[in-house]
């Protein structure tokens, strides 16, 4: 178990030196960088409790309680606005490796599937990337793992999927992005729902119905105070950190925040 949580830590400093790199090019990797922090963080409590060193920290405690408090209220807003508008479609949704050993990503996953069943949406199948991984002292780089033949295999497999919900990282490397098959989903049967605020390239994308609805992340301090406890109303808790972008609203979700997409 113990090699899990380092893998976890190690794929997401990885990821923060991915993004890091490319903030010059993606306002959003700083956003981008924080959900890869919280993955570094989940695996040092898993750690901890593993152990048990301190005999479980306070103080991470606190900061996983408050993740798992945004990723509940994530989760809930998505699969609310899912439910009103695709009621009684078929979702598959789409996970990173080894989610029941990250305590944040698994609490927004069983609320994602709770929600959605709760708002009319029957969710077939729960599918975890099968990334390659290597080992802890030789992992497979983050960039070569996540590619697009990892997506366009769960794709395949479910054809009549009405929605896909992407609770994972999208491929690093553009090249691969652009690999993936949805883009050619007619979006009138089939959409994509992204969970995790990737979307500096995908305007057009979201414009066209491909992408029906994504989870942006907000950037500033206010949105990531590690002091600051999550609202506990879940409206008032996924407004502070994130803004719903949809066909519909995505003009005016441009205009109010000019480094979300690409110009």
């Amino acid at each position: 178990m113990l090699i899990v949580y380092v893998a976890l830590m190690i794929a997401g400093l990885i990821g923060i030196i991915v993004c890091q790199k490319k903030q010059k090019t993606n306002p959003n990797a700083q956003a981008v960088a924080f959900v890869f922090l919280v993955v570094i963080l989940a695996g040092a409590g898993g750690m901890l409790y593993e152990t048990g060193i301190f005999g479980g920290d306070r103080e991470m405690d606190r900061i996983m309680g408050n993740e798992i408090a945004y990723a509940k209220a994530r989760s809930k807003v998505l699969a609310d606005h899912i439910g009103k508008t695709w009621k009684g479609q078929s979702a598959v949704i789409i996970t990173e490796p080894h989610i029941d050993q990250n305590k944040i990503a698994k609490a927004g996953l069983d609320a994602m599937q709770a929600d959605l069943k709760a708002a009319g949406v029957d969710v077939t199948a729960v599918e975890a990337l099968n990334i390659p991984e290597g080992t802890a002292e030789e992992p497979v780089p983050m960039e070569t793992a996540l590619n697009a033949k990892v997506y366009n295999d769960i794709f395949n497999k479910y054809k009549n999927a009405g929605i896909f919900v992407i609770m994972s990282q999208l491929p690093l490397e553009d090249k691969e992005l652009m690999k993936m098959a949805c883009w050619k989903f007619d979006s009138k049967k089939t959409r994509i729902i992204l969970v995790n605020g990737e979307i500096y390239k995908l305007k057009g994308a979201i414009t066209q119905g491909i992408i029906g609805a994504a989870i942006a992340m907000k950037t500033g301090p206010s949105a990531y105070d590690p002091e600051k406890a999550a609202p506990k109303d879940v409206q008032a808790a996924f407004d502070t950190r994130f803004i719903l972008v949809t066909p519909a609203n995505v003009k005016t979700v441009a205009e109010k925040n000019s480094d979300l997409f690409a110009k």
